[in-house]
């Protein structure tokens, strides 16, 4: 009896995973990652529970695969009739026939085609079918139609710095001597790499990181290392620690006006990132992960109907520096763009509105 119910327990838990592997997998192609966690530890468990199926149903398929060779199927016989003959006895119906599997693969299929190609789930802007980010684009261009047409007025300047003026504050090394590679260098090996070896970062590396991507680089303006469209700088970076040294772990915010760093909340959040990112792994190895957010009113009140344009162009522009600066540290990064918007903007601690992710980059020692 016992054997009875651990077989049922591991086909309906296999039937679980297949179901499980088709979920990951679709979400993985949806939001166009190479890999993710839980659809390859799906895979590896439907492979073990597959093959422990196949081990412990072999005599039955065996005599399967013999009765087709052969033709026939064979039934068990059991008591004898009245002319001494022996009656066929009625064979059990498996809890789980061929009909069932077929009824399984076939609402599979229809899930995937449904899933990958129909758009549900998703309203339009209008009746027909539109997409958003066209819709916008056509909608941003200048002219002259554009200018009656769309509002005049778009909100005030924002201050050009965000302050936490209760957070613990932490001071980052000043100019480092370090000289690594020609930017020609650092162009030429560029990579995303998504495996590390999983040794801390030092204060001076990630120093030096952050400077590189978005520090001042003069004063008197003052001017940062990243371009922004009028110097109105709309991002702000979010260093994820995982493991640099002489700091907690947790979430900090890069404060450009001094070159320092607030402390928003400590904690391992390595879980959270592996969430938000749908399972992409390389943010449990990571030393760091950085949130790049945007306040757009920076570049709203001034650029308009433009504005999340040039902020979009300018989280490029800063993750690239990020690239280019770990490189020549003889750093891996890895930059992400498929993430959920709301954990990661509740992680950081921002609303998602005024303020929301735009990009994540994770980097680690080799």
């Amino acid at each position: 009896m016992w054997y009875r119910r651990f077989d049922l327990a591991i086909t309906l838990l296999l039937l679980l995973v297949v179901m499980a592997t088709g979920v990951t997998g679709l979400m993985a192609d949806y939001l166009g990652i190479p890999r993710s966690v839980f659809h390859r530890y799906s895979a590896y468990s439907l492979l073990v529970l597959a093959i422990w199926h196949i081990i412990t149903r072999w005599p039955q398929l065996c005599a399967r695969l013999k009765s087709a060779f052969r033709g026939r199927i064979h039934r068990p016989v059991s008591a004898v009739g009245p002319a001494g003959a022996r009656l066929p006895e009625r064979a059990k119906s498996p809890i789980l026939s061929r009909r069932v599997f077929l009824s399984a693969g076939i609402a599979g299929v229809a899930g995937f085609v449904l899933g990958r190609w129909l758009p549900l789930g998703r309203l339009p802007l209008q009746p027909e079918e539109v997409d958003l980010g066209l819709a916008y684009h056509q909608w941003s261009k200048p002219g002259m139609g554009g200018i009656l047409s769309k509002p005049f007025q778009w909100g005030g300047q924002p201050p050009l710095y965000k302050e936490y003026p209760s957070a613990p504050r932490v001071a980052l090394p000043g100019e480092l001597q370090y000289r690594g590679l020609y930017v020609e260098e650092a162009i030429q090996k560029r990579r995303s790499i998504r495996d590390y070896s999983g040794r801390p970062l030092s204060l001076a590396q990630l120093s030096l990181l952050l400077r590189s991507a978005y520090g001042i680089t003069e004063p008197s303006y003052p001017l940062r290392a990243s371009p922004s469209a009028g110097a109105l700088y709309p991002l702000e970076i979010y260093p994820v620690v995982n493991r640099v040294e002489g700091l907690a772990s947790g979430v900090y915010h890069y404060r450009p006006a001094d070159h320092s760093l607030d402390t928003i909340k400590e904690g391992d959040f390595r879980t959270t990132l592996l969430m938000a990112t749908a399972g992409q792994d390389m943010v449990l190895g990571a030393s760091v992960v950085f949130v790049i957010t945007a306040i757009f009113q920076r570049t709203r009140w001034k650029y308009q109907e433009r504005a999340y344009r040039y902020v979009l162009l300018e989280a490029g522009h800063l993750a690239e520096n990020l690239y280019l600066a770990a490189t020549s540290l003889g750093l891996g990064t890895c930059a992400i763009g498929a993430f959920f918007d709301n954990e990661v903007n509740q992680m950081v601690n921002v609303d998602g509105k005024e303020e929301a992710a735009l990009y994540i980059v994770s980097t680690g020692s080799l």
